[in-house]
């Protein structure tokens, strides 16, 4: 995504947040889009502390949460 591209969050009457990033839309409720930005800062942190890999690796969920 270039620089000047940002993504974006809209929070509409009902509550409900819209989170854009480039062409996907993904609403949430509040509780929701708090979970999955814990969620993604914790990915986050995994893939910073690693050097970039040739090959596929997935990261798990430790504590066998459920992503909500």
């Amino acid at each position: 995504m270039p620089p000047t591209q940002l993504p974006k969050l809209n929070m509409c009457e009902c509550d409900d947040l819209h989170l854009t990033y480039r062409s996907v839309t993904q609403d949430f409720s509040r509780e929701e889009f708090l979970n999955f930005a814990t969620h993604v800062s914790r990915l986050t942190t995994s893939v910073s502390r690693i050097p970039q890999l040739q090959y596929t690796t997935a990261f798990t969920n430790p504590q066998n949460k459920r992503f909500h």
